[in-house]
């Protein structure tokens, strides 16, 4: 595919960096640093140019493109330039990031010609908000249209006598991977639970909160009051997401004019404190040791580190980092920090699985980008099947809302849905398989 990125920032770099190995990239920006940091490490056609001005687009005419992405740090850019693209070069897709919510809730993208938006301050909320709905996961998955969901807890309760992993599914949970110290795998019959596994479930929401419960040795507690660190676009969003679930929030910031615009769009419905310390005084002087959910949500991954150890010691029994840098993802997680993906790192993801999902399958990222999942229906079970076992993966089929672990269990003129999850390491056989079957 032939690829062209507008913004060589983080999102853009990394976007770059990972397509232009199978693909043909370029990146227009009009920052110089930017694009000699680029030429450096990828092989990708750097366009120095500035992607508001039409005339950029000239040295592009006379090809047909099958993506063009728009990811530079100003929605009001990134919809323009969409814009004059359309104009003036040929491309089969738009994708666009846009942070302003008002767009998600509008039909503004689709009128414009964009094909793809994606919206990642909002879905950051939203994964927040699942998880203080969910008090035993670790990350909840959605898969459109389907009543199971893919959800991580993490076994906090030591063992006191062995207990295989595979002892742990029934017909409403299936196992379908662990984190081990932030290494992904696909157990196998015989791979016994260790303390602090975190186990990547498969199945109805109420049975994995009954496994959870079993695995954690406590029942699972709602979330009533949360704590957010961080007024910027981000925590206003996420406190939007726990005040519409009925959530009591506390949000934290140090900077007086983020406050005060925090006050102005939360109005009364959440606490804005401006605090110009971090430690253990401000815990005590407001309550906060009292909240049953911490977000870190700042853009310094270190900072969220921190606040979130503080609260541990402080026994706030559930908290939540922001991942800013995927180098941080380990760390956070062997600290018992649940990890979520910040803004920019969501907008990669979501952009990857737009360009490697297509109109049979929906390809989904997990376990901070070091597995996947792959979902494809079928009217009827294709003959391939029988004659074209599967790569390193995980399979289950649907049909009538039960899972198999065998297609022969299926009725084979019926209609079902494959799932195959899998180490990223395999990505290219898995992605191979399903698509031909």
């Amino acid at each position: 595919m032939t690829i062209i990125i507008a913004g060589a920032g983080r999102v853009g770099f990394r976007l770059a960096r990972t397509l232009s190995p199978k693909h043909d990239v370029i990146i227009m920006d009009q920052n110089e640093e930017a694009l000699k940091r680029l030429n450096e490490s990828i092989d990708a056609l750097t366009l120095y140019a500035n992607v508001e001005d039409p005339r950029s687009y000239e040295a592009l005419k006379g090809k047909t493109y099958d993506f063009f992405i728009a990811v530079t740090d100003s929605d009001e850019i990134n919809l323009v330039c969409s814009l004059i693209a359309d104009e003036k070069i040929l491309v089969k897709r738009k994708i666009i990031r846009l942070k302003n919510q008002f767009f998600a809730k509008s039909s503004i993208a689709s009128k414009i010609g964009i094909t793809d938006a994606v919206f990642p301050f909002n879905t950051v909320a939203e994964s927040v908000k699942s998880l203080a709905l969910n008090p035993i996961a670790n990350n909840v998955k959605c898969f459109k249209g389907f009543p199971q969901k893919l959800i991580s807890i993490r076994a906090n309760t030591p063992n006191t006598q062995p207990v295989l992993l595979s002892s742990l599914a029934s017909e409403s949970v299936n196992i379908i991977g662990v984190d081990r110290g932030g290494d992904f795998f696909i157990p196998d019959a015989q791979e016994l639970l260790q303390p602090n596994d975190v186990i990547f479930c498969f199945g109805t929401p109420e049975a994995i909160q009954a496994l959870g419960e079993k695995l954690q040795n406590a029942p699972a507690r709602k979330n009533r009051c949360g704590v957010i660190f961080g007024a910027n676009t981000l925590g206003i969003e996420i406190a939007k997401a726990l005040i519409e679930s009925g959530m009591t929030i506390k949000l934290i910031e140090k900077d007086l004019g983020l406050c005060t615009q925090a006050s102005q769009l939360l109005q009364a419905n959440a606490t804005v404190i401006n605090s110009k310390y971090g430690d253990y005084r401000l815990y005590q002087e407001e309550g906060l040791a009292n909240a049953d959910i911490l977000i870190a949500a700042t853009a310094n991954d270190n900072e969220n580190i921190v606040k979130c150890i503080e609260a541990k010691e402080l026994g706030i029994r559930r908290v939540i980092a922001i991942n800013n840098d995927i180098e941080h993802y380990r760390l956070m997680h062997s600290l018992g920090i649940i990890a979520l993906r910040g803004p920019k790192m969501n907008a990669f993801y979501a952009i990857m699985e737009i360009i490697n999902s297509n109109v049979m399958v929906e390809e989904r990222h997990f376990c901070g980008g070091s597995a996947l999942s792959f979902v494809r229906r079928f009217e009827k079970v294709p003959f391939s099947l029988s004659k074209n076992p599967a790569p390193e993966a995980l399979i289950f089929y649907m049909q009538h809302n039960h899972l198999y672990t065998s297609f022969q269990a299926l009725n084979p003129d019926e209609p079902f849905t494959l799932f195959a999850f899998a180490k990223r390491i395999y990505e290219e056989g898995v992605r191979t398989w399903i698509n031909i079957l």
